[in-house]
């Protein structure tokens, strides 16, 4: 019998943000609306970005997507900042974090202060807001949403596209589990996302690759961190 040649149909990099401020917590009681819903970036934080961009700057994304939310953002840019070319940020508003409020909401102004070249992914209408809320506790809801976010990708990439999805630690284990097949009514499991780790998983064309149509290669590798 013939052997089938596996055929790549998206490679896909699912990366958290850096250390944000919100992960280390404020000498403060009381916190503005962006503190509470969208903190920045620490100095670390930044580092950590910078290392997992320049870790993963062999590969040649076909598109960066990330949250609109800064943290997101800030890290998407310092990977994009070590890609070999100039290339657009793409904000996917349904990779914003579980739990996030509704009464908090972002602009392109807020988010070109950090990458001038971040827009909202063209596949949506212009109406679109940049942020999608969600209840944390709602988990249908989320599965939902993670599973919007992987049937509009595979739709969209089915020729060997590389994409980097920038997200959130809660989301992200959303994403990885829809994945695997998980629904709300599997018994909890938790991901311990870290930092800037990063998660590879290979889509095969169906029945083309003799170890599974989907593949992880890797989940939430932080060896590009080294010491910090």
């Amino acid at each position: 019998m013939e052997k089938k040649k596996p055929i790549v149909e998206l490679e896909l990099y699912l990366i958290r943000h850096g250390q944000s401020q919100g992960n280390v917590g404020y000498d403060k009681d009381e916190l503005t609306p962006q503190e509470q819903h969208d903190p920045v970036l620490t100095e670390k934080g930044v580092i950590q970005a910078q290392k997992a961009g320049k870790h993963l700057s062999n590969i040649d994304f076909d598109r960066v997507y990330s949250s609109g939310l800064l943290r997101a953002v800030r890290t998407a840019t310092e990977i994009l900042n070590e890609q070999s070319k100039e290339k657009p940020l793409y904000i996917f508003p349904h990779l914003a974090e579980a739990g996030l409020s509704a009464e908090y909401e972002t602009t392109p102004d807020t988010l070109h202060q950090i990458n001038p070249l971040a827009i909202l992914a063209p596949e949506f209408d212009s109406e679109t807001p940049l942020l999608i809320p969600s209840d944390s506790k709602n988990e249908a809801e989320l599965f939902k949403r993670a599973g919007f976010v992987l049937d509009h990708l595979r739709e969209n990439f089915n020729n060997g596209e590389k994409i980097a999805l920038v997200s959130h630690a809660a989301f992200l284990t959303y994403i990885v589990f829809s994945i695997m097949g998980f629904t709300s009514e599997t018994p909890a499991y938790d991901i311990n996302f870290a930092n800037t780790g990063i998660t590879r998983v290979i889509l095969y064309k169906k029945g083309t690759n003799s170890y599974g149509d989907i593949v992880f290669d890797y989940i939430n590798n932080t060896e590009h961190l080294g010491s910090i």
